[in-house]
């Protein structure tokens, strides 16, 4: 019986081992960290590049924003202003008492000199008399500005 107990136990060893088991294999291990590192290395340069992004949400965002305000004017058939604070990521829009932000990750900050940056339009979309001008936003070297036509009111990115 002890004879045959140990040629059970002998085959279900060899039957264990020679069966295709489960797992990876060192070079498997290998080659996917390999992988994973080449694409570190390619995405790595891609993060440098996000306060030009957050500059270029920045811009359209505040463009966006104008515009609204124009529309606002239009709409309403009464005179609108967006006023940028200076060294501030925060305007506000009259008639609308919450004060806006640029998006949490943005650092732009609205360089409009000493004073804040007013547009004003009356009710047929137009700049009123100075009410044109450009927005400068930047961060971290990365600059956009953001002008609004003195005649027509067009708001644009150039």
């Amino acid at each position: 019986m002890c004879v045959k107990m140990k040629k059970t136990v002998k085959r279900k060893f060899r039957e264990a081992v020679n069966s295709n088991a489960e797992g990876f294999t060192m070079i498997e291990l290998i080659i996917a960290i390999v992988i994973m590192g080449i694409m570190a290395a390619v995405a790595l340069p891609k993060f440098d590049n996000v306060s030009n992004i957050d500059v270029y949400n920045a811009a359209r965002q505040a463009k966006s924003d104008i515009r609204y305000t124009q529309e606002l004017a239009m709409c309403k058939y009464r005179q609108t202003t967006i006023t940028f604070v200076a060294d501030s990521n925060t305007y506000t829009i009259s008639g609308i008492t919450q004060p806006r932000e640029l998006p949490p990750r943005s650092k732009a900050i609205f360089n409009a000199g000493s004073a804040d940056s007013v547009f004003t339009f009356n009710a047929a979309g137009e700049p009123i008399t100075g009410g044109g001008g450009t927005l400068a936003i930047s961060s971290g070297g990365s600059n956009e500005q953001v002008t609004v036509s003195n005649i027509t009111g067009t708001v644009s990115i150039p």
